[in-house]
């Protein structure tokens, strides 16, 4: 198979050439393996059953029968997704805020780990009661107390960064027409972003192979598609943060919540232990290489609240034994 090449108008109009490694895309095993039955994916705002045969001899556990208590009164970092995680049809709730409340009270702090926009991160890291939020798929990040981002992508010069995902985009786009740039797309610093509308399993296994052929990575999300650097990803800027700011918690002090194939990064123990899901995670499993460790019962932010809640009871609990004396 040939490598694709960019054509020559367009490399001429940007005046670049597109990063091609020198083999055709090697296809990752997780593409390989993505065909499989979904018979029982269940929809996921449904009472869904939380025991889900995965592989052979590997099934999601529901949170209700995770660690014991001693392990949540150990946590004092909760890395989360945004979208269909922490929001309920697309919104937070009341109940969402009080819970990231009453965590931030007693100590925790919340990571919010988002495939959105610096443009979008900025605001919400100031403005909810968290301790920073990683934007763009592990590209860059905000913390509470300082305007400034922290970059944790290396990028040499950012108007040919910029005008090189351009160019990817373009060869997508030649294949497939019906994509369309993201509104939020101007607002981003490291990686390129279109609307995921009705494309198919097929399509997004295709593109992902396109970008790799390219030199790029590739990712997506119950919201958007991600033209973005090899490499980067939630669970190694996860960890990266973890080493430079936050170096007083260790992963294994710290749990990862998420809802999509863009947090597959974040159920991968070797970054983070303990993993969660909340229940929409279920349609995506039979794609995911490294999968949650358990899945709560309830879908999007409701299920993080399921979360906030047994951490809050082991918490109480802890203090309660603390004052005893026991």
């Amino acid at each position: 198979m040939s490598r694709p090449i960019c054509p020559i108008p367009l490399a001429k109009w940007y005046g670049i050439e597109l990063p091609l490694p020198p083999a055709p895309c090697p296809l990752r095993p997780c593409l390989e393996g993505r065909r499989a039955d979904k018979s029982n994916i269940q929809n996921p705002k449904l009472n869904v059953p939380i025991i889900m045969h995965i592989s052979p001899g590997r099934k999601l556990l529901p949170l209700s029968e995770s660690l014991s208590s001693h392990h949540w009164q150990n946590i004092r970092l909760i890395a989360t997704d945004m979208d269909g995680t922490l929001t309920v049809a697309g919104k937070f709730t009341s109940k969402l805020v009080k819970n990231l409340e009453n965590l931030t009270a007693l100590g925790i702090e919340i990571l919010i780990v988002t495939g959105r926009s610096a443009g979008w991160v900025s605001g919400i890291s100031h403005l909810m009661p968290i301790a920073g939020a990683i934007a763009e798929n592990g590209g860059l990040c905000y913390v509470f107390d300082d305007e400034a981002p922290i970059l944790l992508t290396s990028i040499e010069n950012q108007t040919i960064h910029r005008q090189q995902l351009a160019a990817v985009f373009a060869q997508l786009k030649a294949k497939f027409p019906q994509i369309q740039e993201s509104a939020d797309n101007s607002f981003r610093i490291t990686d390129w972003t279109f609307d995921i509308a009705n494309l198919t399993l097929e399509e997004l296994q295709s593109m992902d192979c396109l970008c790799q052929e390219m030199g790029w990575g590739f990712t997506y999300s119950t919201v958007q598609c991600h033209i973005k650097p090899l490499g980067q990803d939630k669970g190694s800027a996860l960890l990266q943060l973890l080493q430079t700011h936050w170096t007083q918690i260790s992963p294994q002090n710290a749990i990862a919540i998420g809802d999509s194939p863009n947090d597959e990064s974040l159920f991968d123990p070797s970054y983070i232990p303990v993993s969660v899901g909340v229940a929409n995670i279920l349609q995506y499993t039979h794609q995911l290489t490294h999968k949650p460790t358990y899945v709560t019962s309830a879908a999007e932010g409701e299920g993080f609240c399921e979360l906030a809640g047994l951490i809050l009871q082991a918490k109480g609990d802890q203090g309660m034994t603390d004052t005893s004396g026991h």
